[in-house]
């Protein structure tokens, strides 16, 4: 609650400015002479004062400096019976909120204490929000300083403004020397990293998040936080040279075991037609054996060949192409294959099918894969294999279904080096995913017993 203080020596005079004051809703309180006063303005804060300029142990005009210097926002209120010209210019000179004279009716007194009142309230509100904006100022700057990551701050000019701490220790670039520099090309928010510059040599790399907002006047303003990823990248570099190691070891060690079955056939094909051939047999009987050799040496072709296109895959070139053409022409190259294994194979694409974005040589890779692997799963019983084509929004699906055995849905199938094959590389389907995902599609498989789905996606080409 605002509280008065009224000085004057009037015993009576004072009490009744009182009540009539207090009807403002505030609390009041009397001082006889100027002691007095300064011992209330200890006890507690005014905001306004009520000051007779005749007091018996001064003049009150002398009590406005010591009142102000303790309460800084009270607004003092000279009341007078005998005005001069010179009280007049003393009350101006310490900065009085007015100078009243007597007799002052009451409606004249509440409107100059109410705007006293008013005054000091506006006084205590901006101290507030004074108080507050520091308080909120020195939070952000100690989490600015805080923050373990690098935090910068443009103007609108692109200047720098806030440079933190972390900055400072990594970059040995001092706050002085930062502040007002361009920072537009230090500060980039691309995704990538960056380099920033270290005062010793060298650079670190710092990947930035940016924001921009508008500042009081409206002006743009940019702040950037940044993360060190030196360390990161180094260790990406090392992650990434293992990992290609590693998988120089597997596809050694695969190509070894894959190779060294045909190898191991034909060494012992040739030793018997070496001691067939010092025997002085008739040729008729080494036919058999060159056939085998022959067979064992196309085997380690196909097998090389493989590993060729799994290890190094040619690149994409993507056309615009007929699908459902493309589906004919697999279906031509395998149809003798099929019939051989008596397989039914029919073929389903849907009308006015767009063309799709691709390279026809390697989709129909893709396709020889996925429907020779279909005819081997149904060559001891027959069955029936469907390539389907339809548009399913802004992409084209193809299906590739058998009505074969099936296999476990938990099968890496698309892992390398995985088969379920006697004689088979594991790279079949390996490469199938490899090439789907370098037209930027994907490709899913569903298996049960009697049903086997493997659905791929392309792009439609642009037109």
């Amino acid at each position: 609650m605002s509280a008065v203080l009224i000085v004057d020596d009037e015993e009576a005079l004072a009490e009744n400015v009182a009540e009539i004051v207090s009807g403002l809703g505030v609390d009041t309180a009397v001082a006889r002479d100027r002691t007095s006063a300064l011992a209330a303005a200890a006890r507690r804060d005014f905001d306004v004062a009520l000051i007779d300029v005749r007091l018996p142990d001064g003049d009150g005009i002398s009590l406005l400096e010591p009142l102000r210097a303790r309460s800084p926002y009270m607004q003092l209120v000279l009341v007078t019976g005998n005005a001069t010209l010179e009280g007049a210019i003393a009350a101006v000179r310490g900065d009085a909120f007015a100078y009243v004279l007597k007799p002052v009716s009451p409606p004249d007194l509440l409107d100059t204490v109410r705007r006293a009142l008013e005054q000091a309230g506006l006084y205590h509100e901006r101290e507030r929000l004074r108080v507050d904006l520091e308080r909120s100022e020195r939070r952000h700057r100690e989490l600015v300083e805080s923050m373990p990551a690098f935090v910068v701050a443009l103007d609108g000019n692109g200047r720098i403004t806030t440079w933190n701490r972390l900055l400072e220790n990594v970059t040995g670039f001092g706050r002085a020397e930062m502040l007002g520099a361009d920072g537009t090309a230090l500060v980039a928010a691309d995704g990538r990293p960056h380099d920033l510059p270290v005062k010793s040599g060298g650079v670190r790399k710092v990947r930035w998040s940016r924001a921009e907002v508008s500042g009081s006047g409206g002006e743009p303003l940019v702040y950037a936080v940044g993360i060190d990823v030196t360390g990161e990248e180094e260790m990406l570099r090392r992650t990434l040279r293992a990992e290609r190691l590693a998988a120089v070891g597997t596809l050694a060690a695969g190509l070894a075991h894959e190779v060294r079955n045909p190898l191991n056939s034909a060494t012992l094909q040739l030793a018997v037609l070496e001691r067939r051939l010092e025997r002085g047999e008739p040729p008729a009987r080494a036919a058999p054996i060159v056939h085998t050799i022959k067979s064992e040496i196309d085997r380690l072709d196909r097998l090389v060949r493989e590993f060729l296109a799994f290890a190094k895959p040619a690149p994409v070139d993507p056309r615009p192409l007929d699908v459902g053409e493309l589906l004919g022409s697999v279906a031509n190259l395998i149809g003798p294959e099929a019939e051989a294994a008596r397989v039914a194979l029919a073929i389903h694409a849907a009308p006015e099918l767009p063309r799709a974005s691709g390279d026809s040589e390697r989709l129909r890779q893709v396709l020889l894969n996925l429907t020779r692997n279909a005819l081997e799963a149904m060559q001891e019983r027959g069955g029936h294999l469907t390539l389907r084509a339809r548009r399913e929004g802004d992409l084209l699906e193809v299906e590739v279904e058998d009505d074969g055995p099936g296999f476990p849905a938990d099968l890496p199938v698309f892992d390398a080096f995985f088969t379920t094959k006697d004689q088979g590389t594991g790279l079949g389907l390996s490469l199938v995913h490899r090439i789907v995902a370098d037209h930027g599609g994907t490709i899913r498989v569903a298996s049960r017993p009697g049903r086997t789905c493997f659905t791929f996606t392309l792009p439609v080409a642009r037109s």
